[in-house]
């Protein structure tokens, strides 16, 4: 056999019970004669004791500005945690292990502190413990820069970590374990009958991630794509093998791939010529509109920052609380079908405040608070 990563997330770290889930996947990937790289992401979610965003939460109370080498430094912590807590909780349950830190896995980024990117793995002290027949667990989300100080590889990090080091050791697969059994076509969680997704293309659960399915991050889809590597996105509490994401073409009956939901979208109309030499507009996430006098434009707060100087102009307008709907096409769609779904939308009484086509994509702007339902009718309309 060969060598199978399996990335287990916060949630799948934070109970006994999940523990033991994740010891009898190790396990049972042992029994079938693998190599097994365990890696970890921080113990729980925000208001958990050893959480990323609580360790945050420790440097903010002193002051929200903080140098980022220290921020990484505290951020590494988390993962740190995880790691020697599962290497010692599989040498008790008699899986001889070695915990290691990013950088002791030999995890080479650049300095890009809080958000850094991989650029190189020596993945010699990960064989040697390989050799001696111990699991390696390694510290996802983080890795050391040439000069030796500490980076975090930011959102996703850990998923990214996984895949970059199982391409990195030419492992035959990767399998990132989380709290759903798999790539659903919506989430789950606003359409529960939604069914999940067997195998898919790494360029459609690109499109998905990048436009707001949470299941995995887009970075570890590129990476996966650079190495070819295959990931199965699976549940910790469950042996189903969930959702293969690899370089073979899915066909699709109805051409849709899926919906992604995202949130914390703004809206701002100001005057054309106050915007028209301005940077913001060279973002490619923009979704924009113009006028004969003005521009609109939709832009993820959280990522995009708007020039506040716009709003001392003669006109401005602006709106927070905005979701965004995508739907998700294999492949360019017919003009029939884009005519269908118009007309679903001005006919359903739905709160759609803008739409937007793109080759692949429909994306549809609307208050917040209706996002649920407008998401509940679209799937309703299709399935």
């Amino acid at each position: 056999m060969g060598i199978i990563v399996q990335k287990f997330g916060g949630t799948s770290v934070a109970t006994p019970e999940a523990r033991h889930a994740l010891l009898n996947h190790v396990k049972k990937c042992k029994d079938e004669g693998n190599d097994v790289i365990v890696v970890v992401s921080a113990i729980g979610r925000n208001g958990a004791p050893y959480a990323t965003d609580t360790l945050i939460n420790l440097l903010e109370q002193i002051n929200p500005t903080i140098i980022p080498q220290k921020k990484d430094l505290l951020m590494s912590c988390g993962e740190i945690i995880s790691c020697t807590l599962i290497s010692h909780f599989l040498d008790t349950n008699n899986i001889p292990s070695e915990a290691l830190t990013g950088f002791q896995a030999g995890i080479i980024t650049n300095d890009n502190f809080n958000n850094s990117e991989i650029i190189h793995i020596d993945t010699t002290t990960i064989k040697n413990n390989l050799a001696k027949g111990k699991v390696v667990v390694i510290a996802g989300f983080q890795g050391i820069t040439a000069s030796g100080q500490i980076t975090t590889l930011g959102r996703g990090g850990s998923d990214t970590a996984a895949v970059a080091i199982g391409g990195y050791i030419k492992a035959e697969r990767v399998d990132i374990f989380t709290d759903v059994p798999g790539i659903a076509k919506v989430d789950p969680r606003v359409v529960s009958i939604a069914p999940y997704i067997s195998s898919i293309s790494y360029d459609d659960i690109y499109k998905l991630a990048y436009h707001g399915a949470k299941v995995i991050h887009p970075r570890a889809v590129m990476t996966a794509k650079q190495f070819n590597i295959p990931v199965r996105v699976r549940s910790t509490f469950s042996n189903d093998l969930g959702t293969l994401i690899s370089d073979k073409d899915v066909p699709y009956n109805d051409n849709i791939v899926g919906l992604a939901l995202e949130k914390d979208f703004s809206y701002i109309k100001v005057e054309k010529e106050v915007l028209s030499q301005s940077d913001f507009l060279k973002n490619p996430d923009i979704l924009l509109k113009k006028s004969e006098n003005f521009l609109e434009a939709y832009y993820h707060k959280d990522h995009i920052d708007y020039p506040l100087d716009i709003e001392e102009n003669s006109y401005f307008e602006k709106k927070d609380h905005i979701g965004q709907i995508s739907i998700i096409f294999h492949e360019n769609p017919e003009d029939e079908t884009k005519k269908n779904l118009q007309d679903f939308l001005i006919h359903a009484n739905l709160a759609t405040q803008d739409i937007f086509w793109s080759d692949d994509r429909l994306a549809i702007l609307l208050p917040l608070d209706h996002i649920t339902q407008t998401v509940q009718s679209l799937y309703a309309h299709y399935h």
